[in-house]
């Protein structure tokens, strides 16, 4: 069990390197395959399909909700080779958004009102706990991963996208160890068992100091001010607190529905909710730490 999951986990490890280092369209559709597969094993999981059943309306709007946002994100690696009278207008500025921006909001909207008709249409057949569920599961596993592919695309981002996995994998990691050698006080023992607080301080603490060196090199890499190297400690800091909660998040849905794992197509592993739970609750918070402290340089401005 050990040697298998330690080569599944090089080779996601290889496969998280090799689609961030290219980015663009390679993301998109990497991502979008990624996020269908973990609605699947969410609705599987929290008990949208019901029982002998193998696909639901609820999850094939949920699928074609997913399909329909990364195509979106797909197109905008496109639309720049396409003339500018047929794309321009999607750019255009309307009130706080672009036309780009309100298309992919509308898209998650109609996937929820979707749901809700099929709800009433199909009436009595989905209860309101498999709705909930199918709502829920579309922007778990679908909007908040699609943050790796709007980090990817800042400007420097492949570069700055690895912050994400920096403040999930490293302090899973560091959590891990120092819980193993130290940890005596139990943090959620009904829930984790075996996750502490001395494990948990220790995962911040060494996501905060991993971000803090990865950011130094960052900063001397470009020419940036080291006034801004306390914000690469900030990130690393909540987003690690965050990988901890989105752990746990996803453990409290599986002791719900009396659930192992969500799946089996990472041998060692489970699913892939399994192995990117924290990821999922970690990008959002990167990247709006990045634009909002990091790429306008918010603290310089402070001080």
């Amino acid at each position: 069990m050990f040697w298998k999951r330690l080569l599944s986990g090089a080779v996601i490890l290889f496969l998280t390197l090799g689609f961030g280092i290219l980015g663009g369209p390679f993301l998109a559709c990497g991502l979008g395959v990624l996020s269908s597969i973990a609605y699947i094993e969410f609705t599987k999981a929290a008990k949208v399909r019901e029982e002998g059943h193998r696909f639901n309306a609820i999850e094939a709007i949920g699928l074609v909700t997913i399909i329909f946002y990364y195509v979106m994100l797909l197109m905008f690696e496109i639309f720049p080779f396409m003339p500018k009278e047929a794309t321009g207008w999607l750019f255009e500025s309307v009130g706080f958004y672009n036309n780009y921006t309100i298309i992919l909001i509308l898209i998650f909207m109609f996937g929820i009102i979707a749901i809700l008709c099929a709800y009433i249409f199909a009436y009595p057949k989905f209860h309101v706990n498999q709705v909930a569920g199918g709502i829920f599961g579309l922007i778990y596993t679908s909007f908040l991963m699609s943050f790796i592919y709007y980090t990817r695309e800042l400007n420097n981002g492949v570069y700055l996208v690895w912050l994400i996995f920096i403040s999930s994998w490293v302090s899973d990691t560091c959590a891990y160890f120092v819980g193993s050698a130290i940890g005596k006080h139990k943090m959620t023992p009904r829930l984790s068992p075996k996750k502490s607080w001395e494990g948990a301080i220790g995962g911040i603490l060494g996501s905060g100091i991993a971000s803090t060196i990865y950011g130094f090199f960052y900063l001397k890499h470009f020419g940036i001010t080291f006034v801004l190297l306390p914000c690469f400690a900030l990130l690393g800091c909540v987003g690690a607190f965050l990988a901890l909660c989105g752990d746990l998040v996803a453990s409290a849905i599986k002791r719900n529905n009396n659930v192992k794992d969500y799946g089996d197509i990472i041998p060692g592993h489970g699913g892939v909710l399994d192995r990117f739970d924290s990821v999922l609750f970690t990008a959002p918070m990167v990247y709006f730490l990045i634009v909002l402290l990091i790429q306008q340089e918010l603290i310089i401005s402070i001080f």
